[in-house]
């Protein structure tokens, strides 16, 4: 006689086996056929991947994939390997239905009956994008910390090396001076020496702190008028504009989203350097225009702000090295070398790029590209 209870028990224990893989939300739960359609669909499979169950029972599992990795057959690969060793595992890129992507990882495994024949598969898949996001992100911060010491390492060895030198000249004219008490002549130029070398440890100084002051706060975003930079500057340079007899052109220029401190000491370092570096009459070009950025690698709209100058130029070679701090590019003219790598710190404080071309004994052309600021923002939305 058949025993029934038993029977009983067991179906029981498969439909509460049945509806504990339903109930699963963290893990998506699928059943495939040995074609990879799908054949059942738990809550987690819905809840990771989007589709309600009555929209995907009967379509193929390959769907979930990449367009590149259907086109390279990874779908049908998994199954494969499944199919020979009993299991398949992979980590990558699945698509939703809204056409959203998660980071997955799945693993495949073959389902067999008596005669040990694949009849199917199950594919359970949990979603890990936020881990790997958390793993991206500590990836980025260790190398970010790793390049940030070494900066601060060659920073360290450039400011000691250049408050070095002022500082061996004072104590050096410092004796001389000492030697020559009572020659009134020679004391008077050993003083202006030493007055000369501590100007110019106090502008290192100065420059250092600005490099090391820039800030990453984004609140302090606001609409900049780059006219208005432009007058507040020859104003401030007026006597040395007379007195070096510069020529300007300068077209009208936009109005940005920028830090004004930042684009002010921009602006200024530029065109302080464009007067510096010169042996004859300075003439300075200062351009705009508002298109897709040739600096930009990603292709992003935003302004171009272009500086073009008549003065000494230096070898293309170099153009690199120009914006590393420390690097002098000609000993002939006065300077702490860190004028340009505080304007790369600014322009990428902004999320922009510059650069230079420059011809020996031609001048120079500074590009600085704003991506996405071309135009003022909403004050009532700050």
């Amino acid at each position: 006689m058949k025993d029934y209870s038993t029977t009983t028990e067991i179906y029981k224990d498969e439909l509460r086996f049945q509806r504990m893989i339903e109930e699963v939300e963290d893990y998506a739960i699928i059943l495939l056929d040995t074609e990879g359609n799908i054949q059942n669909w738990n809550k987690g499979a819905q809840k990771i991947k989007g589709y309600l169950g009555n929209e995907i029972i009967g379509r193929n599992f390959s769907l979930f994939y990449l367009p590149q990795d259907r086109e390279n057959g990874l779908p049908n690969k998994l199954i494969g390997e499944a199919k020979q060793i009993g299991r398949a595992t992979h980590e990558g890129w699945r698509v939703r239905k809204d056409g959203s992507t998660f980071w997955g990882y799945i693993v495949i495994t073959a389902l067999h009956d008596n005669q040990q024949n694949v009849i199917g598969f199950t594919k359970v898949t949990k979603d890990l994008t936020e881990r790997m996001l958390v793993e991206k992100q500590k990836e980025s911060d260790s190398k970010s910390i790793l390049l940030q010491n070494k900066e601060l390492e060659q920073f360290a060895y450039g400011t000691s090396h250049d408050l070095q030198e002022p500082i061996r000249k004072i104590r050096a004219f410092v004796e001389l001076a000492k030697s020559e008490i009572d020659n009134k002549e020679n004391l008077e130029w050993y003083l202006q020496k030493i007055d000369n070398s501590a100007e110019k440890m106090i502008q290192l100084i100065k420059d250092i702190l600005a490099f090391a002051r820039i800030s990453h706060d984004h609140t302090k975003f606001s609409n900049v008028d780059l006219n208005q930079i432009l007058v507040n500057i020859f104003s401030e340079f007026e006597m040395l504009i007379v007195e070096k007899k510069v020529e300007f052109e300068v077209s009208t220029l936009p109005v940005i989203k920028a830090i004004p401190v930042q684009i002010y000491q921009l602006f200024s370092n530029l065109i302080s350097n464009a007067i510096k570096f010169n042996d004859g009459r300075p003439h300075i070009i200062i351009s705009a225009t508002s298109s897709v950025g040739e600096m930009d690698s990603k292709g992003k709209s935003g302004c171009l702000i272009t500086f073009t100058d008549n003065g000494i130029g230096f070898d293309q070679k170099y153009a690199e090295q120009a914006f590393e701090p420390f690097k002098r590019l000609s000993n002939k003219y006065r300077g702490t070398g860190i004028g340009l790598a505080l304007c790369k710190r600014i322009v990428e404080n902004h999320k922009g790029t510059i650069s230079v071309q420059s011809i020996v004994g031609e001048g120079s052309t500074f590009k600085v590209f704003f991506p996405e600021f071309p135009t003022a923002i909403d004050e009532n939305a700050l």
